[in-house]
């Protein structure tokens, strides 16, 4: 499944910052959201890092982070519903027990999964809990529980 086309007009940020290149899967039941990212096409921050002898170019941390909000908004939009169109927004609130579990190589694909935890809504805000998983050739290379909020200044 290629990321939906309506994506580009829910998503708070342009898709050059999406960090993701494709979808595997929306889990609607399943809470859960995979997201495929090629680690050829991170221009920016890759072309801007010194290699040098211990310091090789890899998958940025920042890369990472950013990826955990569009799996976040994937998964706002098309399980959740809250769509940007209709003036829902969201932030992320807490990273928890991050870890980087080994150094992203430039060259492979990276297997980006978030799945939900918990969702509950409190006066009109979705509270949210993530557990993400990014892989790459079956080794971990990030991993953390996080939070986000969704509110509608509409409503």
């Amino acid at each position: 499944m290629a990321i939906p086309d309506d994506f580009s007009e829910e998503c708070l940020y342009g898709p050059e910052a999406w960090c993701l290149h494709d979808v595997l899967e929306i889990d609607v039941e399943g809470q859960r959201v995979v997201g495929w990212l090629d680690t050829t096409r991170l221009e920016l921050l890759v072309a801007n890092q010194r290699a040098v002898p211990g310091h090789p170019k890899h998958l940025p941390g920042a890369v990472a982070i950013q990826m955990t909000g569009t799996l976040g908004q994937l998964h706002a939009v098309y399980v959740l519903g809250l769509r940007a169109t209709e003036g829902w927004v969201g932030f992320g609130t807490h990273i928890e027990k991050a870890k980087f579990g080994s150094l992203g190589e430039i060259g492979p694909p990276v297997i980006a999964t978030l799945q939900c935890t918990r969702r509950r809504q409190f006066r009109g805000t979705w509270f949210t809990n993530y557990h993400f998983v990014f892989t790459q050739e079956e080794r971990l290379l990030y991993e953390s529980n996080q939070t986000a909020a969704w509110f509608n200044p509409r409503l």
